[in-house]
């Protein structure tokens, strides 16, 4: 089924929603600040004016840097919409980055000025780059102001979570964000009780929590760390929250303290999962502290959103990732971009009507978009009426012998093994069989690996029992969660 293309753009969602609902809170920060939608789109027109004084009254085309970190969402969120409000691209960073990487970032995206966190220093640039705070980008005119932003115009730069080496830029469209009035991940969250989104600021997870999340769901919003799983289970049971947003690494940690032992959690009756393949065994924690709940997954690549595939996380299927969202075309392919029949592998593609997210490097866009399709470089299966499983990243596939090896099917047998806290597993070059399978796990020093290769020789093919195991204290993770396994590949091979 399509969706109309819209021409609404994010300030319009946040000006409607100032006008229906002026003194809902639109954002609470872990229940320590709060800012309504009146206040927050006021604030924003009061912004935007401050940047165009500073872009010389236009801010077509300007990319500016919003660097904020900790608790500060609420002026990060009035930075964003006053960027976009002036018409100009908000490129999102935090303060977990190196200065190097920032650096890097900024060169890369030509950015002309950084709007930072009150309680970080000015940021330090040779480059003529001007850096402010929001309260000094805030000259009191807090009067509507327009200036004609266009669903082609560009919202944001969003990085890639760099799994496979750096992270790369790419382009987000208004439309994009707009599609559908909203997120197609977000079409099964209906419920008007309080949301919690433990996301970091300055990533994608972020723009998209604030200028989709904030501004369409009919669910109050409160906003958290990842990092604290105490935190997110005392405000789910303070609040009453129905949905939980989270990726598996949060959720990994969230079912490690065993929350249900100190909190209540009945309430929640949705657990967003995006970003990755949730392992079964950490589903079925999850699922055992908040007993009401179901798991929604949303599997998507960030270069084909808004095109996603949803459906709800069953442990016993871990590959099943769901059916095409509203509006999403989804196809498997062979190397020459023909579809396969059902249940042969291929690559997976998908497609929507909204307009395309496009990297900076036009050579990657050659190699990502073909025809309308984006490739996603995920190998996966498709039923006959329209289901996918997935089988693995082509990056991260293992070549053994000759046959294929998902890495995500045996990390999910190596998570069920009970005194693994972490998982990931790779291929490494072997003279032999061309690469050889390899966990390499998080766990205590008294891990036995000869009875986790026993436990695992019960659970899986043969040719996929990992012929290594490497003990670690923590595995290498990005900005995201996302385990960085280049990272392994080269302090193990």
């Amino acid at each position: 089924m399509s969706v109309p293309t819209s021409a609404v753009v994010v300030p319009d969602l946040l000006r409607h929603r100032a006008g229906l609902m002026p003194e809902q809170e639109a954002i609470n920060v872990r229940g320590k600040t709060t800012v309504t939608y009146e206040r927050w789109d006021r604030r924003s027109n009061a912004v935007a004016r401050g940047i165009l004084e500073r872009l010389g009254g236009s801010g077509r085309g300007a990319r500016v840097a919003l660097l904020f970190g900790g608790d500060d969402w609420i002026d990060y969120a009035a930075a964003y919409l006053g960027v976009l409000k002036a018409g100009a691209t908000a490129v999102h960073v935090n303060n977990t980055l190196s200065t190097a990487e920032l650096h890097r970032r900024f060169d890369q995206c030509e950015v002309v000025g950084v709007i930072h966190g009150s309680g970080l220093p000015p940021w330090p640039d040779a480059a003529g780059r001007w850096s402010v705070t929001v309260a000094e980008l805030d000259g009191g005119d807090t009067g509507p102001i327009d200036t004609g932003v266009a669903p082609e115009d560009i919202s944001d730069i969003l990085y890639t979570s760099g799994t496979t080496g750096l992270a790369k830029p790419f382009t987000n469209p208004h439309g994009n964000l707009t599609y559908g009035r909203g997120s197609a991940a977000l079409g099964q969250l209906v419920d008007p009780a309080p949301l919690l989104a433990p996301m970091p600021l300055g990533t994608t997870s972020s723009a998209t929590t604030v200028a989709v999340l904030a501004t369409t769901t009919p669910s109050p919003l409160i906003v958290c760390s990842p990092d604290d799983p105490e935190e997110i289970a005392r405000l789910l049971a303070a609040y009453g929250c129905a949905t939980l947003i989270l990726t598996p690494w949060t959720a990994i940690r969230l079912a490690a303290i065993r929350p249900q032992d100190r909190y209540d959690l009945s309430t929640v009756k949705t657990i967003g999962n995006a970003s990755a393949i949730m392992p079964p065994r950490i589903a079925r924690d999850l699922l055992a502290a908040m007993p009401n709940a179901t798991i929604a997954n949303a599997y998507a690549q960030s270069e084909a959103v808004p095109a996603i595939m949803l459906g709800n996380v069953d442990p016993d299927r871990p590959m099943w990732v769901g059916r095409p969202g509203r509006g999403t075309e989804m196809r498997v392919v062979d190397e020459q971009g023909e579809p396969v029949p059902p249940g042969e592998l291929g690559e997976v593609w998908l497609r929507c009507e909204a307009p395309k997210r496009l990297y900076l490097d036009e050579t990657l866009n050659a190699q990502v978009h073909a025809g309308g399709w984006t490739r996603t470089r995920d190998l996966g299966r498709a039923t006959a009426d329209g289901e996918l499983f997935l089988f693995d990243r082509m990056t991260d596939v293992i070549t053994t012998g000759g046959r294929l090896v998902s890495s995500l099917e045996v990390e999910a047998a190596v998570y069920d093994y009970p005194a693994v806290r972490e998982a990931s597993v790779i291929g490494l070059p072997d003279a032999e069989l061309g690469q050889i399978v390899t966990a390499v796990v998080a766990a205590d020093e008294s891990l036995d690996k000869a009875a986790l290769t026993a436990f695992l020789a019960e659970r899986l093919e043969p040719h996929q029992v990992p012929k290594r195991i490497h003990r670690l204290d923590v595995l290498p993770r990005g900005g995201t969660g996302k385990v960085l396994k280049y990272q392994l590949r080269q302090l193990l091979g």
